[in-house]
């Protein structure tokens, strides 16, 4: 004990070492309370979980002598300890030191054989812990654990493992030593099982023994941070007498027994108190005790001053460290807050200067200081920053300043604001910024600019300014120009301008446009029909506005007596009439003319064109308009009189008086020629006559409104209509050119009366097209055509068609007259004369006049008129007589000769499809007809197709054809083609195809035109597929483009493309890479792809320092300094700068003798052959020595066991393969995998061997060969002296691949037939030649061979001695104990007398290795993956099983939801009928209070309650019918009735009530069924893959459960006898549900089995693995290693899935009791509900003799007179 007491005071000692010096107090540091026993005062908040003699008095015994007889003892902790009346009692406080003397008398004592107990302190507040001692009376516990909380028990932390053997109890937990204090690690030397009592457990949170750098770190600080510790015993120490007895005699001796526990620590306040006061609640009169509430210094506050104070939050809360206090510093907020918080943002923005934030500052301020004025305030510059009045109110308009009025908050000319300075919007100014800038308007709040600029239109404006009216906006229009922003032209005026006046008028035409508006941006009038432009003055295409004569009417085809004389029009003399001529109309004669299609209503001048016969005007001419009737008085023409109808005048062409007319009114005008001249006056004149030609209706123009409208256009417009004479144009017929004047206004006339322009109308055939003359319609006509539609013939033309009109033509000497009939042309003939134009004889005659007969040899009956050439030779006959046979036939047909004409046999003869001859002949001679061939026959009859012709002529329809060969053939050659095909066979000019229409292979163009090229490909860039050889490469045939490498372009692939370069590589062009920084661009040489590097870099792609020089382009670039004596090149590495050091040269500058070489640089000779021997030898020693250096240093920075960390981290690598191997589904896949690797090995190792013992006799072999080494080598010297042709060929190679080597090879080419026997004679004669030159390379050889020899013996001699070495290593390897290891025997026996195999035995060429009763690791993993199949074919077997319980279980679920639907159904109905009855009683209680109710209304209600249906048979009925009478006459007023019913009513209101206090009730249950549900859910997420499906049918049984519960629940509505047969039902359900359970149960258990087998397996393959084969060979035991490990793993895992298993069983049993409960809880409320059932049972038959009495009532009152 005294040791113990030294122990614990130098452990103070320690530990108040390392804290800081208390002597200077809180104010210049940190500061700290007193430690002191954490327990003292604290025996309410110590507990322990298992205390002997609690509940009753319990017997316990000591273990002294084995010789004695135990002594026992009782316990009983009912009552507290008192050393008077109850030292037995042995509780938790009792640990607490009292410094009694009678101390050791009283303990705490745990109940008998309880291993797991554990004791806790659970504190008020964060306190520091240092250490703990623990002094115990009976043995010390042989595991325990000490745990701490800082967060008031929500996480826990171990501090230390205590037990006497740590691998056993807590595996995985380092055993130390202990490296940082915050390491958690097992000690062993507290868990000792002597002493047997007085035994101490001593833990310091800080180990003295390790150096503390910094105490007020974090990581220390909260290391000895607590708010609760516990103390948990998990094995107690026996004598193991309870092993083999398991009695409670024996457990009575073996219990935890605890004297003293000490806890020292002190309150924990980070540096900031030195004191500690009691938090509220706690007594402050207790001794000793350590309180937890810190006195709070340097500015903080909390029950462990980890806040800041009140105002102190500028600088972030620290723990106090060593002299620096960190106290909370004060917030500025420069006398306008007195609350502020500390912002980390803020604070790393000020550099961790400052992070108060102030809050709520007052005065119109703000900010992180409260250093700025309020928006719409700013800061007074002649006051103080904390002067109250320092910030003032802002005077700005809020509608025309930003941000609603807000001005500038301070002074700062950097940003240019000026204290209470309004900012106004961008059109506003002033300075209150309540005013419009010039040009703008219409100060808005709303409006982001503030005004609206003046949208006044610069043309519309005076003088063009933007100015308008600042409030509305208006703007200062010009004359012509409207609207606010001046840009609207007046009405009737368009083309906003800058114009003075603004506006152009429309000036639209008065007749073409409706009116005189027109659109302001085009000026665009609206025109009438067919009317276009801008002022509606032109025609649309295809119309034209009528001339004045339009309206025209024939007197040709007006009603007369007598008949019209045509006449037609002779070229060279004007027409005098219109239409086709004139009527002659005598003396006395009458013309009528039908007139209906006057346009317009209005008054027309009558015009008469006529050709005066007589020399004299006639004398009286009667004219009179026939009207179909009276004249309406309302109707334009209403003033006309009948005798402004009937006229009496000479002739003039234009009458005096004019007409009206009416629209749409059919006239008739009539002329009657009454009297020439006065037969006493002139009478010679008797038969007086007068061509009158036509008449016309002239509009009159005084009659528009457009003259007489009487504004100053319509006087100027009759004013020019007058004095142009516009009138005068249409009297006669050869109409003049009109006036620009006349012409317009005629045009305004046209579209007045007209409503628009008039259609063109060209008759399609009598016209050249649609369109007309505009001014009068006349269309252009074809010839010989006239009308001014183009409608009709001329005179002396008939035929009107597509081509016009053709001339009569008829014969002055043959006919009667010009004219002919217009349709068919005939002219009137005379006697003698025929034809249709009366020119010609009759038929079988010509010569007309003199007509002749017709000569034709008989063989046709016409000829010529003129010439007499027979017409229509017949028999074949042709000739002007007649007199020769036509082509095709052969004879004389001269009348008398007796010959005829006969058909040409070529073959056969025309007509018969099979005739090829333009003609033939008789021969005279020898009288065979002859054939003359047409172009592509041949043959004596034309049967054959010529040359370069094909077809069949011998077959009926056939013919020949050219050839189709694109002219690519030889045509007088009779095969270039097929003769009866046309397939082209010999194909000329490079061409090919069955039409010689392609180029050849090879050939590029086109082949139709006779132009196909040679390809000309690259070889070196074009693809190799695409060249047969280095001259004949393929192209497109088309276009001759070849197929081109990567990267290589051109049409003939000869050219890199850009930036990339080499094109004779033969695989494509390659990048140029050029350094983008060191190069001028980034293309490079097209052939040595050397880029453009600019001054001081080199190297091809510029990324080198240039030639010569080494080093970083990046940096800096040296010179090389390199000796040339004893260099290969002048390049040193670009890199190091090293030299390039010849052999026997070494040194960074190559001027020294390399190592193995002796003599003075530069004659540097090789050493002796020893000095190779001896070198070797030194340095393999210099390398183990070395090696071992590095070895013990790495022991002596990392310890003994650093030294092995690699292979611990090796053994943990293949311990976490083993577990994923064990945890994968696929383990025995794995296992399998690796029993084959581990036979491939085995094999690789065997098959090693035997490839070293083949190396040993190859390279002794070798050594025999080594003479024959010198002659390889001149061979092969010999073989360098190349055939000149060779040397050529490779010559041309080599300059194909630059650009120089292209140009040599062009040149060669074209002397090369010049200079080849020179060349020749040279390599023979000249010196140097290639003779002389291979001699040079012979003796270079020679002279290398003598040099390199004796390195070469050198090397030889080395090899040789290593290969001695492998073989003495090899000859010492014995394969027989791995083969033992792996296969179960040695293996150096036949396969016959050793079943287990080996290397040396092979079945049938393949290794055999185990077997069955053979102990190796193959048979041993062979084994071991049986066992693993089967296991997963019981795990699969009782995964089935559970798929087929969630399967039922998911029935039930789906039963039980068919339940509670029809429930609810249920429910929904009684509700409505208990609504329908409720509203029943209510009308009937308000009727019955009523005084006096009509009989109506009695009757009504009576219907109603007489419509209600009574569930009740007849019988029912019936007997209540009874009861009502009895009770009818038992009644003796209606109040006495109403105030029972009141009664009931409020009966069933209560038993209402109740009904659903019991509802409320089961839905209470129902929660509590829904949190058995949630901890089922929580259960399952601890489940592995084998409990996941029992978990998923727990899960649907809680679910099925819980639905069943509902709808238990929700059916307490329903009647009394659905709830008892629903209440069976649900009682079958739950057994059901049971024997699931119970199934789970078995299948739970059935896993635990198969985890037990799986153990024992796992066991089992650890013993066998874990032999001698580690200690032999390492690879072997590398992978059995894993094996051992893995099943190690496994053996682990199914421990802990047989606990799950259990822990998940036990869960489900507790939860099956619980839901037992609940069912038991929900039988008690069915039975309340029943009762109350049976209540409304009751109440309702009561309702029903209430309503049968008030029937009768009823009825009585209706009966009542």
């Amino acid at each position: 004990m005294h040791t113990l007491l030294l122990l614990v005071c130098c452990a103070l000692a320690t530990t108040i070492a390392q804290e800081p010096d208390l002597a200077h107090g809180c104010t210049h540091g940190s500061c700290y309370p007193a430690t002191g026993d954490l327990l003292v005062g604290r025996e309410k908040n110590l507990k322990a979980s298992s205390t002997c003699g609690l509940s009753r008095r319990e017997p316990y015994c000591i273990v002294s002598h084995l010789q004695e007889e135990k002594k026992c003892f009782q316990c009983d902790s009912r009552r507290p300890y008192d050393p008077k009346y109850n030292t037995i009692s042995h509780r938790i406080e009792n640990v607490i030191t009292t410094f009694r003397p009678d101390r050791k008398k009283c303990w705490w004592q745990s109940e008998n054989g309880k291993s797991d107990v554990y004791v806790q302190l659970d504190l008020e507040a964060e306190f520091h812990f240092t250490h703990l001692i623990m002094t115990f009376k009976t043995f010390r516990p042989a595991a325990l654990l000490i745990e701490r909380s800082a967060d008031f028990g929500l996480t826990w932390q171990v501090y230390r493992y205590f037990a006497y053997d740590c691998a056993s109890v807590f595996p995985g937990i380092s055993h130390g030593p202990l490296r940082k204090v915050d390491d958690v690690i097992c000690e062993s030397r507290y868990s000792d099982i002597e002493p047997s009592t007085e035994g101490e457990v001593i833990f310091r949170v800080l180990d003295p023994a390790i150096r503390i750098e910094d105490p007020y770190s974090p990581r220390i600080q909260n290391q000895l941070k607590i708010t609760n510790l516990r103390v948990n015993f998990t094995r107690l120490h026996t004598l193991g007498d309870n092993l083999l007895d398991s009695r409670l005699e024996i457990k009575e001796k073996y219990y935890y027994a605890m004297y003293e526990l000490v806890v020292r620590g002190n309150c924990f306040c980070y540096g900031h108190a030195s004191e500690c006061a009691p938090i509220e609640g706690i007594r402050d009169d207790i001794e000793g005790m350590v309180h937890g509430r810190c006195v709070c210094k340097h500015n903080t506050k909390g029950l462990n001053c980890e806040l800041c104070d009140d105002f102190h939050n500028d600088q972030p809360w620290r723990p106090a460290e060593g002299r620096n206090t960190n106290a909370c510093k004060k917030c500025n907020c420069n006398g306008h807050s007195n609350k502020c918080h500390f912002d980390m943002a803020v604070y790393l923005s000020t550099g961790n200067i400052s992070g108060g934030v102030c809050d709520d500052c007052l005065h119109n301020t703000m900010g992180r200081n409260c250093e700025t004025c309020k928006p719409f305030y700013y800061q007074d510059p002649a006051r103080d920053i904390r002067d109250p009045r320092v910030c003032i109110a802002c005077d700005c308009d809020p509608d025309g300043s930003v941000n609603n009025g807000m001005c500038d908050g301070h002074d700062d000319p950097s940003l240019g604001t000026i204290a209470g300075q309004c900012r106004c919007k961008v059109n506003v100014e002033g300075p209150r910024c309540d005013k419009c800038k010039s040009g703008f308007f219409g100060l808005n709040a709303s409006d982001r600019l503030g005004c609206q600029p003046c949208k006044c239109d610069p043309r519309g404006t005076v003088s063009g300014s933007p100015q308008c009216d600042p409030v509305q906006g208006d703007c200062f229009c010009k004359r012509l120009v409207m609207g606010q922003s001046c840009n609207q032209c007046l009405p009737e005026h368009w083309a906003l301008s800058h114009d003075a006046s603004g506006c152009r008028g429309c000036d639209c035409d008065i007749g073409g446009a409706v009116d005189n508006q027109c659109s302001m941006e085009s000026g665009q009038c609206r025109c009438r029909s067919h009317m276009v432009g801008r002022q509606c003055n032109q025609v649309e295409s295809g119309h034209f506005f009528m001339a004045l004569d339009h309206y025209l009417y024939e007197a040709e085809l007006a009603k007369l007596s007598q008949v019209k004389a045509d006449l037609e029009h002779q070229s060279g003399r004007l027409a005098s009439w219109t239409g086709t001529g004139f009527a002659r109309v005598p003396e006395g004669g009458i013309l009528e003319f039908f007139i209906t299609n006057i346009p317009y209503s209005m008054e027309y001048d009558v015009l008469i064109r006529y050709e005066p016969q007589m020399p004299r005007d006639w004398e009286e001419v009667r004219i009179k308009v026939v009207r179909p009737g009276p004249i309406p008085t309302s109707s334009p023409c209403g003033n006309t009189i009948p005798a402004d109808d009937l006229l009496t005048v000479s002739l003039f062409v234009v009458l005096p008086q004019p007409v009206c007319l009416e629209k749409g009114v059919r006239y008739t005008l009539r002329l009657e020629f009454v009297r020439y001249a006065d037969k006493n006056i002139i009478p010679s004149f008797s038969n007086a006559n007068i061509l009158i030609d036509s008449i016309a209706l002239l509009p009159r123009y005084s009659s528009l409104e457009m003259f007489v409208a009487g504004d100053p256009a319509s006087l100027t417009r009759k004013q020019s209509y007058e004095r142009y004479r516009c009138h005068e144009s249409a009297k006669s017929v050869s109409r003049p050119t009109l006036s620009d004047v006349c012409a317009k206004l005629i045009t305004s006339m046209s579209a007045i009366i007209n409503d628009g322009a008039l259609p063109c109308q060209c008759d399609p055939q009598g016209s050249v097209s649609s369109e007309c003359d505009v001014r009068g319609g006349q269309c252009h006509c074809k010839p010989n055509v006239i009308g001014r539609r183009c409608d009709k013939c001329a005179p002396a033309t008939y035929g009107f068609g597509p081509s016009g009109c053709k001339l009569c033509e008829c014969s002055q000497e043959g006919s009667r007259g010009r004219f002919c009939d217009v349709y068919t042309g005939q002219c009137p003939c005379l006697s003698g004369a025929f034809g249709q134009r009366c020119d010609g004889c009759q038929t079988g005659h010509w010569g007309f006049p003199n007509c002749r007969p017709c000569h034709c040899n008989g063989h046709a009956e016409e000829c010529h008129q003129k010439t007499g050439a027979c017409i229509n030779c017949r028999s074949n006959t042709a000739g002007d007589k007649c007199e020769k046979c036509a082509n095709g036939f052969y004879g004389n047909p001269v009348l008398g000769s007796g010959n005829q004409c006969r058909p040409c046999p070529c073959p056969d003869g025309p007509n018969s499809g099979r005739h090829f001859a333009a003609s033939c002949y008789q021969d005279n001679h020898s009288r065979q007809v002859v054939c003359n061939c047409k172009q592509g026959y041949t043959g004596v009859r034309c049967e054959e197709c010529a040359p370069g012709y094909y077809g069949n002529p011998s077959q009926p329809g056939g013919q020949c054809q050219p050839c189709r060969c694109n002219n690519n053939i030889d045509l007088s050659d009779p095969e270039a083609c097929d003769r009866r095909t046309g397939e082209c066979r010999k194909c000329l000019y490079n061409t090919e195809g069955p039409d010689c229409s392609m180029c050849k292979s090879g050939y590029f163009g086109d082949g139709s035109r006779r132009n196909c090229r040679k390809c000309t490909c690259n070889f070196l860039g074009t693809e190799r597929s695409q060249c047969l050889s280095r001259d004949d490469c393929l192209c497109q045939r088309s276009t001759g483009q070849c197929q081109c490498l990567p990267r290589v372009t051109g049409l003939t692939c000869d050219h890199c493309a850009p930036n990339y370069w080499n094109l004779a590589s033969g695989r494509g062009c390659e990048p140029c890479g050029c350094e983008p920084n060191n190069a001028y661009t980034s293309a490079c040489n097209e052939f040595t792809g050397q880029c453009q590097c600019r001054d001081g870099f080199g190297g091809r792609t510029c990324r080198d320092c240039q030639e010569n020089y080494w080093g970083d382009p990046r940096n800096q670039c040296r010179a090389c300094d390199c000796d040339h004596r004893g260099i290969e090149t002048s390049q040193c590495n670009r890199v190091t700068g090293h030299c390039a050091c010849r052999q026997g040269v070494s040194g960074v500058r190559c001027d020294q003798c390399a190592r193995g070489f002796s003599g003075t640089f530069p004659d540097c000779q090789p050493c002796h052959q020893c000095f190779g021997d001896w070198d070797r030898i030194v340095q393999d020693l210099a390398a183990k020595t070395k090696a071992l250096a590095a070895r013990s240093q790495e022991i002596q920075s990392t310890g003994l066991i650093g030294a092995y960390e690699k292979s611990f981290r090796e053994l943990e690598e293949k311990l976490a393969q083993a577990q994923s191997i064990v945890n994968a589904r696929n383990a025995t896949a794995e296992a399998t995998r690796l029993n084959y690797i581990e036979r491939s090995r085995i094999g690789e190792t065997t098959d090693t061997l035997n490839r070293l013992e083949g190396d040993l006799t190859a390279v002794q072999d070798s050594n025999y060969q080594a003479s024959n080494e010198l002659s390889t080598l001149e061979r092969e010297a010999r073989e360098l002296n190349l055939t000149s042709k060779q040397l050529n060929q490779q010559l041309d190679i080599l300059k194909n691949s630059n650009f120089l080597g292209a140009y040599d090879s062009i040149r060669a080419s074209y002397n090369k037939s010049r200079d080849a026997e020179h060349r020749a004679n040279q390599s023979t004669t000249d010196t140097p030649s290639t003779v002389s030159q291979s001699a040079d390379t012979r003796k270079k050889t020679e002279r290398l061979i003598a040099e390199k020899k004796d390195d070469f013996n050198r090397k030889n001699a080395a090899n040789k001695r290593a290969l001695s070495d492998l073989n003495a290593k090899a000859q010492g390897l014995d394969i027989k104990k791995i083969n033992e290891k792996v296969c179960g025997a040695p293996g150096d026996v036949p396969c016959g007398e050793s079943p287990c195999g080996g290397v040396g035995c092979r079945d049938d060429e393949r290794r055999h290795c185990g077997g069955l009763n053979c102990n190796g690791a193959v048979a041993v993993a062979e084994n071991a993956l049986e066992r693993s199949k089967h296991a997963e074919k019981e795990l699969i077997k009782a995964m089935g099983e559970v798929e087929e319980l969630f399967k039922q279980a998911q029935e039930a679920k789906d039963k039980a939801q068919a339940a509670l639907k029809k429930a609810s159904d249920t429910k929904k109905k009684v509700e409505r009928s208990n609504n329908d009855l409720r509203d029943l009683i209510k009308q009937i209680r308000g009727f019955l209070m009523q005084e006096g109710a009509d009989p109506d209304s009695i009757e009504a209600v009576a219907s109603r309650v007489l419509e209600l249906s009574i569930p009740a048979s007849p019988q029912q009925i019936k007997h209540l019918a009874d009861e009502i009478k009895d009770r009818v006459r038992s009644l003796s007023n209606v109040d006495a009735i109403l105030e029972q019913t009141q009664d009931d009513v409020r009966k069933a209101e209560k038993l209402l009530m109740e009904a659903k206090k019991a509802r409320n009730k089961a839905d209470k249950a129902k929660n509590t069924a829904d949190s058995v549900k949630q901890a089922l859910d929580d259960a399952r997420k601890a489940q592995t893959a084998a409990e996941k499906a029992i978990q998923r049918a727990k899960d649907d049984i809680g679910m099925t459960e819980n639905r069943l519960i509902q709808s238990e629940t929700s059916a307490s509505e329903k009647d009394l006898n659905e709830a008892m047969d629903k209440l069976g039902d649900l009682g079958r359900q739950i057994e059901a549900l049971k024997a699931k359970r119970a199934n789970n149960s078995m299948v739970a258990t059935q896993a635990e089995e198969t985890a037990n087998m799986a153990q024992d397996k796992a066991n089992e393959a650890k013993q066998i693995l874990d032999g001698e084969l580690s200690d032999k060979y390492r690879t072997v035991q590398d992978l059995v290693g894993r094996k051992a490990n893995a099943v190690q793993d496994a053996k682990r895992k199914a421990e802990r899935l047989r606990d799950d298993a259990k822990q998940l069983l036990k869960d489900a049993q507790d939860k099956l009791q619980r839901l037992a409960e609940l069912e038991k809880d929900y039988e008690e409320n069915q039975k309340t509900l029943e009762g109350k059932a049976r209540q409304l049972d009751g109440l309702e038959d009561k309702m029903k003799a209430i309503l049968a009495s008030i029937n009768k009532q009823i009825q009585i009152y209706n009966t009542c007179q």
